[in-house]
């Protein structure tokens, strides 16, 4: 049987690594005197419902001390809810609230008030305070909760009464987005609502390689498939510590070793298949970054395919030289784990995506636009700057010329006349 699944969250505790800090923090946060609330924010499939899953398991929530007869622990999915309202909002929550709380003394009238039409704040109040009488703190574990940010459905007095119930009457909040809160809502005027000021943000990176290495050992024991050292390192590789990728890269290696492979036929068949899973997962995270992102990532790539010097470490300080905005793409990349940060040195997470990353700007055989078209474009545009790189344009796809405009700006002379030249030597 293959240990490794990808796809759905982990549901096991036995099956769940990692995360171990950001447990800490969030745990702490409910411990506290005032029962904090905590924003929980990564990029898709980096594991954010899985850790809900691991914190609303109960074996996993009274070790953490977050015993039942204390806290009433909710999960709601709002994935595709997109024309939900708060009335519709409040029915679903108290739906399951009075699946998880423990004490059953509350649940008729839990159960009375999601049945009815209409409520109001004033209702949501006097229930959670009379749970808070008991003493429970009702935890809200709200996954995809940009489908309520981004949902105009929902005004300002929707947070500011969520809010209210989360300050005063024992409700503790666990959002779970893409992005930050506040630059997930549907208006200035919830931007600026007073709501996103209760939080604490976390952040889900990429798995250490300790870390992997730990999921990968757990998962295979001393089995007959045990991974070698060599299959280890390429599932690191390919997972890049995204927890979906890793899982996937390891059940291909599983596959692989179970269909009796082995060497470089071993190595195609795992890089293949994965390639084949990851991809659409590439593209929805290539066109979630902005066009400045684009540009520091394929001037990193360039920087990180030089001949190794001290002029070529794709480090803060060169970096830097290349791209004036690096920086500041560094760190929004870094909340996203699009890029990782190891000993000062920079990287895009996975060699996979780089792969990725070339097929998808380079033109394919026999589908490049010609030389004078570039020359046309480049022209129109008033770009003499990067005239030099009109013989290189046409091997990318038109509409990445742009981007590559301005990569070939950005890159220093001292490693091409045009930087696009440089960029398609290492790209090929």
């Amino acid at each position: 049987m293959n240990p490794f699944t990808f796809g759905n969250p982990i549901k096991d505790p036995a099956r769940f690594y990692g995360r171990k800090a950001e447990i800490r923090q969030i745990v702490n946060r409910l411990l506290s005197s005032a029962h904090e609330s905590t924003s929980i924010i990564g990029e898709r499939r980096i594991g954010k419902t899985s850790l809900l899953y691991h914190l609303a398991h109960p074996e996993v929530s009274a070790r953490l001390g977050l015993t039942s007869d204390k806290f009433c622990l909710v999960y709601i999915d709002f994935q595709g809810l997109t024309d939900i309202t708060p009335q519709r909002f409040w029915q679903r929550v108290l739906k399951k609230m009075s699946r998880s709380v423990c004490n059953e003394s509350l649940k008729p009238s839990i159960e009375k008030l999601s049945e009815r039409d209409e409520f109001d704040l004033f209702d949501l109040e006097d229930l959670f305070q009379a749970s808070q009488d008991k003493g429970l703190t009702t935890v809200l574990m709200m996954d995809e909760f940009e489908y309520v940010t981004q949902n105009p459905n929902f005004k300002g007095d929707f947070f500011g009464g969520l809010r209210a119930l989360a300050i005063h009457h024992g409700v503790a909040l666990l959002p779970a987005t893409r992005r930050e809160l506040v630059d997930l809502c549907h208006s200035d005027e919830i931007k600026g609502s007073p709501f996103f000021n209760i939080f604490a943000n976390v952040v889900l990176r990429p798995f250490s390689q300790a870390e992997v290495a730990g999921l990968i050992a757990g998962y295979t024991g001393d089995s007959p498939n045990a991974f070698t050292a060599e299959e280890s390192a390429i599932v690191q590789n390919l997972g890049g510590g995204y927890p979906f990728f890793v899982q996937a890269a390891g059940h291909y290696m599983v596959e692989g070793k179970l269909h009796g492979l082995g060497g470089e036929a071993l190595v195609r068949f795992v890089t293949d298949n994965f390639d084949q899973q990851a991809d659409p997962h590439y593209t929805y995270m290539w066109s979630h970054c902005s066009e400045s992102e684009k540009i520091t990532l394929l001037v990193l790539l360039t920087l990180s395919l030089q001949k190794a010097s001290k002029k070529t470490l794709p480090n803060l300080e060169n970096l830097t030289k290349l791209r004036a905005r690096a920086p500041q793409d560094l760190v929004t990349m870094g909340k996203r784990g699009l890029v990782v940060e190891q000993e000062g040195l920079f990287a895009i997470f996975s060699a996979s995506i780089v792969r990725w990353i070339r097929k998808e700007i380079l033109a394919a055989p026999g589908e490049e636009e010609t030389k004078s078209s570039a020359d046309e474009w480049v022209k129109s545009g008033g770009q003499k700057d990067v005239e030099a790189s009109t013989s290189v344009l046409p091997k990318f796809k038109k509409k990445y010329w742009p981007v590559m405009a301005n990569v070939a700006k950005e890159l220093s002379f001292e490693f091409a006349a045009a930087g696009a030249l440089e960029l398609i030597k290492v790209l090929m």
